[in-house]
Parts: structure tokens; sequence; C-alpha cells
């Protein structure tokens, strides 16, 4: 007669079963607080896109629900741009976002221009650091029904604390009350949040007294460079310059003028994917958002699609059989303008990402 055997990882997860159902019944855990099988779906990374290619292929598809990132680098390098269209995104998908404006700079024009809905957006404009928290917490631990998926703070270096408020600003500042309160404003909210992606944007400052290093520091202290899942560094590049019409000493010329600007975004840190990935895309400031057709002729030379020739032409050739070739200025201006194109590339490039991103050399 034939002995079923059962397999090792099945019995091993019986018992683990038997004893999770023991404790947490002994325990009278709510829902969601006490243990929990390693297979369960909660732990599997779910992941929100950030409304770019660039940084969804260096982000391993987007950025991880239920963890913290914090965007830092140069200012007008994209950071709020990138916090608007995540949340845009996601409200697309029919999910509830936040934002807390300690910089009182919300723009709610922009924000509906990048694809979101103002009036299902929640905005805070806090006095101080501490209530900014106690809404943060209140609003990440509320039921899976009306759970916030995104909440942005824009910008850490704003957020105020309540012995900073109430202090005579002629008096010696105290060391690192920010840093104090970001500490434990962290382990709060950590510990009570679900689901919820919050996305931190951040300002840099001269660290005083460095000598030698990396003078530059982000503001808050070291709590949420510990606590973020993902850090991710923008830093300004060459200027993208264009044809103007300009007055000159009472004459209209034509005139070069700056019409964007690269930027360089790098994965300084990521316990989801693989860190240390780099990319490159246009902030447009004429199309007031980042130029699609920089991230996907950046992102289709990487993976093959596109070809660059030795005189600088671009070409590729569709499933169509049909070859789009041109200089770069042209180039750019057929994927911005021929739909089609650029809906096939943007597909094939996202698929490429899915699958695991850079094409590896064998050099």
């Amino acid at each position: 007669m034939a002995v079923k055997v059962k397999k090792a990882g099945a019995r091993n997860k019986s018992k683990a079963a038997a004893i999770m159902a023991e404790i947490n019944s002994a325990m009278k855990f709510e829902e969601g607080d006490g243990l929990r099988l390693g297979s369960d779906a909660y732990f599997t990374i779910q992941r929100i896109p950030t409304g770019s290619l660039v940084l969804d292929r260096i982000t391993g598809g987007g950025f991880a629900l239920g963890r913290h990132y914090e965007l830092y680098g140069d200012e007008n390098s994209g950071k709020s741009t990138i916090a608007y269209l995540t949340m845009a995104l996601s409200q697309q998908r029919g999910n509830l976002c936040a934002v807390i404006d300690p910089e009182h700079s919300f723009d709610n024009e922009r924000f509906e221009f990048l694809g979101g809905n103002p009036d299902e957006l929640l905005i805070q404009h806090p006095e101080t650091a501490e209530a900014a928290v106690g809404v943060m917490m209140m609003l990440a631990g509320l039921m899976k029904e009306q759970q916030i998926e995104v909440i942005t703070t824009d910008s850490v270096s704003s957020l105020l604390t309540t012995d900073e408020k109430i202090k005579d600003p002629r008096e010696e500042d105290r060391i690192a009350t920010q840093a104090r309160m970001m500490s434990r404003a962290l382990r709060r909210i950590t510990a009570v949040n679900k689901k919820t992606l919050f996305i931190w944007t951040n300002q840099e400052r001269t660290n005083v007294g460095v000598k030698f290093g990396n003078p530059r520091t982000t503001s808050g202290g070291r709590a949420l460079r510990y606590y973020a899942t993902g850090r991710i560094e923008f830093r300004r590049g060459t200027k993208v310059l264009g044809k103007a019409s300009k007055a000159r000493g009472g004459k209209l010329v034509e005139a070069e003028v700056e019409v964007g600007r690269w930027v360089q975004v790098r994965v300084e840190k990521d316990k989801s994917t693989i860190p240390l990935r780099e990319g490159a895309f246009v902030f447009n400031h004429r199309m007031k958002r980042i130029d699609p057709a920089s991230e996907i002729v950046q992102l289709g030379l990487e993976d093959g699609l596109i070809q660059r020739s030795a005189n600088g032409w671009y070409s590729y050739e569709d499933l169509d059989g049909k070859e789009w070739k041109a200089n770069e200025k042209r180039f750019y201006k057929m994927l911005n303008s021929e739909e089609a194109l650029r809906d096939e590339l943007v597909w094939a490039i996202q698929d490429n990402s899915a699958s695991g991103g850079e094409i590896e050399s064998d050099g």
C-alpha cells in the first residue's frame, strides 16, 4: 500500500499556522496586528508607478507601498513634480492621497495639469511638525476600505517644531530639535502604517565644519535616511537650449534661451530592489513637466530599441517594419507628436523594465 509522505515545507507551515492561531487567539490582537505567515500576500511588494519611465526603471517598477521614500537634491530638479505625478496616478486608480504642505507651496492648478483631482486630495498646512505627525498617524492608520495610498510631505526642511515656534528667534537655537522630532515621528508613523506610501521631499544644507568629504547634508537629521526604503538623489545637469524672440537693444532678435534641464537621478538606497541605479531625463520648462521623449530615448538606447549613428542621427524600426529616422531635434519632435510611435516604444520599455530592467553587457 502506497504511503503518502507530506513535504517538509507543508508540515512546517502547518506547525507555524497552528502556533500563529494559538498566539493570536490568546493575545486578542486587532485585525492586522497579530502574527502572520511569511507567505501572506501582505508581504508581497506592491508598487505604484512614479509617472516617470526612468524612475520606474531604477526603482524596480515604482515606489513600494507601505514604505518611506526620500527625494532630495538640487532645487528645481523635479522632486515635487514626481510626488504630484505619483499621487495623480494613484487617484486615477481610485485611491485617496494627502499632502502635508508646511511650505504652503501646493499648486492645485499644477496638480490638475499633471492629471490629479484637487477635489479628492487632502491637504494640511500644519503650524507645527507635531500637528503634521498627528495627522499622518491618523491617515496611515485608517482601515483598509478607507486607506490613504500616498502621503507626501513637501518638504521636511519646512517642518517647524513646537520648541522652535514658541522660542524667541533672537535666542540661541536648541541643538537638533528637528532631528529629534523626526526620529520620534518616524517611529510612531511606521508603527501604525499599513500600506500607505510616504514620500518625503527634502532639501540640502551645508554641513558647517566639514573639511573633508561631502559638505552637503539633508535636513531633519539621520532618522529619515535610516527608515527610508529608498533615497533618490536629484541633480540638475546641462541646460537644454532653444530659440526665442527677445528684445535686445530696441530690436527683436532670435536668441538662445534655456528651455529645459537634464536631471540626473540616482537611487542612493533601496531595500526593495537593486540600489545605486542611475538615469536621466529632461525637465522641459515649456512643457512644465518631464519631457517623455527624453526618457524614451535614454531607455530606448539602453535597451537596444533605438539606434544612434556616428553622425548623431536616431533610428527605430517599428513592429510594422517602418523605419523612423531623424536628427536629434526632429526625432524628439516625432516622439512627442506621433502617438502610435510613442506608445509602442513606451510599451516595449515598460515590458523590459518589468522583466528585469537594465540590459547586461558582456564587457
